[in-house]
């Protein structure tokens, strides 16, 4: 009975530690009017979150050979290792996960012609760390991951002839496992897991003083969720928001300037007879200036964007000749190609449906392509390539 409490403790600290963990990854900060915090951002240091709370679940199936180190005469004996595991990457680089383990443990004792089958069941409570990841930076497409893992977890031993009773014991353990990628869905491993507990498991208290259970296994990785890790640069994004208020206090300076002046006397009017010359049609080829920025897997338009999709909609009705072409990017750092030309699509789709529906555009003056991220407009400012890039042409 006192067992089974202090597995069920185990089990509810790393459900507990899991949701801590979850939970903090998941808030958002909240800035009041009354306090602004000031938060220094590194440049080019960027971080990771995962879009979906079941987004970077995975289940673990294998099996290999095992051997059991304890009062042992003759050679080492060799057992069947079963395990199952279910876990979480809670960033790119630190997961956890739960991993039950069984089989039968073979000994020779006290001699080589008394073999003893001990039959057992484990579960472990792992931490995992990403090495590859951690030296060499976050690449959801790498091939080869080497994960160090550290646990600790409960052992019992429902059927051991050398104790003539069940035994118990609470392992602490060290592994190493190789990640092969086959897939966005399905990984192949191999780990390696050294525990160590106490001599009171196999029942004979002598020689050994640390008993330990080697395993090497092998098996399949099924990984949970569309998406895995999206990037943001946050130094970037606040840059542009640097840039945007420099832009506000000038224009501010400026109006007050404007309305500090006194205004002169009006002018008498003058009868001037001007000779009036044809307008020459402005040119509907060409590229406008104004784009419209999205933030990081999205395809809303902010407040702060709307004033570019005003423009747009003002040169179209002083240009009734011409139309538009509407053209939506992604940056090739984060998701997939296929990902990122649904994404481009779903960008230029929103700016058309505000020109259209708000500002009144006839839709048939405005067409759209969506351009994914085979191609870069801003190959050397990555956060720039989430846009809409608008140019005109001439009507048929």
């Amino acid at each position: 009975m006192k067992t089974k409490h202090i597995f069920y403790s185990m089990a509810l600290a790393l459900i507990a530690s899991w949701a801590y963990i979850e939970s903090g990854a998941a808030q958002v900060a909240v800035v009041e009017a009354e306090e602004v915090s000031v938060t220094e951002v590194v440049p080019g240091k960027v971080h990771y979150y995962s879009p979906k709370v079941g987004n970077n679940w995975y289940i673990s199936l294998g099996a290999g050979a095992q051997t059991f180190l304890t009062e042992h005469k003759g050679d080492a004996q060799y057992t069947l290792a079963m395990s199952f595991a279910l876990g979480k990457w809670i960033t790119p680089y630190v997961g956890i996960r739960i991993n039950a383990m069984g089989g039968s443990l073979h000994s020779l004792w006290p001699d080589k012609t008394h073999m003893f089958h001990t039959r057992y069941a484990a579960v472990y409570g792992d931490l995992m760390w990403d090495l590859t990841n951690a030296l060499g930076g976050y690449n959801e497409r790498r091939v080869v991951s080497v994960i160090p893992f550290a646990g600790v977890g409960g052992i019992y031993g429902f059927h051991n002839p050398e104790a003539n009773r069940k035994t118990y014991g609470f392992p602490v353990s060290i592994g190493m496992k190789i990640n092969f990628r086959l897939g966005h869905y399905v990984d192949f491993f191999l780990e390696g897991r050294a525990n160590a507990m106490t001599d009171q498991f196999n029942g004979v208290i002598q020689g050994r003083q640390i008993e330990s259970i080697v395993s090497a296994i092998g098996g399949l990785t099924v990984k949970f969720g569309k998406e895995r890790f999206v990037a943001y640069d946050a130094y970037a994004d606040r840059m542009v928001i640097n840039g945007l208020n420099n832009r506000v206090n000038e224009l501010r300076s400026q109006l007050e300037v404007c309305e500090s002046r006194e205004c002169p006397p009006c002018p008498e009017q003058e009868v001037v007879v001007q000779e009036v010359i044809a307008e020459v049609p402005q040119n509907c080829n060409t590229d406008l200036a104004a784009v419209v920025r999205f933030r990081i897997n999205s395809a809303v338009v902010s407040n702060e964007e709307m004033v570019n999709v005003y423009n747009i909609a003002q040169w179209m009705k002083k240009n009734p000749d011409c139309n538009v072409m509407v053209s939506g990017y992604a940056d090739k750092e984060t998701g997939t190609p296929a990902y990122n030309l649904s994404l481009s699509k779903k960008r230029a789709e929103a700016v058309v449906k505000i020109l259209t529906s708000k500002y009144g555009i006839n839709a048939n003056r405005i067409h759209m392509e969506g351009m994914g991220s085979n191609k870069q407009p801003y190959p050397n400012n990555n956060n720039w390539n989430r846009v809409v890039i608008f140019s005109g042409k001439a009507a048929k």
